[in-house]
């Protein structure tokens, strides 16, 4: 087994969308795989779609939803009517890279739910309910151990977490932009065509409000 486990915590980027002005066009039905996916709630289930979307047309992804997020900076704030100003570390630097790798990658394999990974993820939103940030939980939980508490993983595996960001989109672009994150490793794992399996848990958190873990695997049995 090939530990390729990549522990990596998000920026606390937090960005707000402009409202659609135009009904957004059809993306095909079959990246929707959690739609059924019981363990999962709507939210959870809308991110694996948002990372299958990603996955299967990455450039389509940075014209209908990156692109017009150029014009809400000035500086490092992110500025739109009615809202308050969000300051990111690094402005709009990370944005107009991710574009560009986004734009530069070809399409790999979505992603289908695991109700391991699920469970794996869900232990650590839990644990965190009363505060703390990161990848291990309390009682010294690694992302691999919680993984493999709930099922068998192969071929590789990773964790991202972002707090602060409460829908879908907001959360997949977060990590897609890794405002503050030198190497940009939460960029890496969505765009991992590695991984084939993801399992995710969102939830409230004290200091952030919200906070949502997502663990892959590139191969995946649940217990």
């Amino acid at each position: 087994m090939q530990n390729m486990l990549i522990l990596l915590l998000s920026s606390l980027f937090w960005i707000t969308f402009p409202e659609k002005q135009t009904e957004e066009k059809t993306w095909p039905t079959e990246l929707n795989t959690a739609q059924n996916a019981v363990y999962f709630d709507e939210l959870e289930q809308q991110i694996i779609l948002e990372l299958n979307k990603v996955r299967s047309n990455p450039k389509r992804y940075a014209e209908d939803y990156l692109e017009e997020l150029r014009t809400a900076f000035d500086g490092k704030l992110y500025i739109y009517p009615g809202q308050d100003p969000v300051k990111s570390k690094e402005g709009i630097k990370p944005l107009i890279e991710c574009i560009q790798v986004l734009r530069n990658t070809p399409p790999m394999p979505i992603l289908s739910p695991a109700e391991g990974l699920a469970k794996a993820s869900k232990e650590l939103v839990k644990d965190q309910q009363n505060g703390g940030i990161g990848h291990i939980t309390r009682n010294g939980a690694t992302p691999q151990k919680r993984i493999e508490k709930y099922g068998e993983w192969d071929i590789c595996s990773a964790e991202d977490i972002t707090y602060g960001s409460f829908e879908a989109r907001q959360i997949v672009i977060a990590l897609l932009i890794d405002d503050g994150v030198p190497d940009r490793g939460h960029r890496k794992n969505i765009l991992n065509p590695c991984f084939h399996f993801a399992g995710v848990a969102n939830g409230g958190h004290p200091d952030y409000q919200s906070m949502c873990a997502i663990d892959y695997a590139g191969e995946y049995k649940t217990k």
